[in-house]
């Protein structure tokens, strides 16, 4: 049976670590832990695990192909996965992680993972949550694969009762109850991979394209048909 915890019932900071501690070792054991994001629950598990990333996948019955985000905990790790990373990528991410902003970006060349998609799409979405549960796990687990925990297509889960899953699925469920719908993060890659030829906006989400743009000027007369 998996193990769940009931954040709102954890009331001191040693209760919150006991339960950080123990979904940590779930990870680390290779295990697929439910954690609560910003609006949505997510599946998710060691990011170096190709056994564990497999299982996410199988979980939500993703295509062939279909990689997982990366959630990591802080800027460091960021400089330690990517490479070719664009000035004004950086930037964005100074200014909106934690929050609602993912990166499309150029794996490390020493990277040994596979996200779902066997590393043919030669980058990898990655942000910092703003969930303080998520943020203590990711400070101890270190970068985490992670996809929405429902079936592919279907609405984000909002609720544990929204995951479709076997008790023997998931190692633990961190409940934090019935979370408001919110908008989907802001998408933002290199136009060219690998190369500082500007930033495409993929997505609108959290965070506006002119909230983008007075961090990096130059997004807004690059990506006009955003605002249309």
């Amino acid at each position: 049976m998996p193990q769940i915890f009931e954040l709102k019932d954890l009331t001191t900071d040693a209760e919150i670590e006991a339960a950080v501690d123990v979904v940590v070792a779930a990870i680390r054991n290779g295990e697929t832990v439910v954690l609560p994001l910003e609006s949505a629950y997510v599946f998710a598990c060691d990011a170096f695990s190709v056994e564990a990333v497999r299982h996410i996948h199988m979980l939500r019955g993703d295509d062939y192909g279909t990689a997982a985000q990366v959630l990591i905990g802080n800027l460091r790790t960021l400089d330690g996965i990517t490479q070719n990373l664009a000035d004004d990528l950086s930037q964005l991410a100074q200014a909106f992680w934690p929050g609602l902003l993912t990166l499309n970006v150029q794996p490390h060349m020493g990277l040994a993972w596979d996200l779902g998609d066997q590393g043919d799409l030669g980058e990898f979405a990655v942000r910092i949550p703003n969930h303080s549960f998520a943020l203590k796990v990711l400070e101890k687990s270190g970068p985490l694969a992670a996809a929405s925990a429902s079936l592919q297509g279907r609405p984000p889960a909002r609720s544990l009762d929204d995951i479709i899953v076997l008790n023997s699925d998931i190692a633990v469920f961190v409940d934090y109850g019935p979370l408001e719908a919110g908008p989907a993060s802001s998408v933002v890659s290199h136009r060219v991979i690998g190369h500082d030829a500007g930033l495409e906006v993929i997505r609108v989400g959290g965070i506006s394209l002119e909230e983008m743009a007075a961090v990096v000027p130059a997004l807004m007369s690059e990506n006009r048909d955003s605002t249309e």
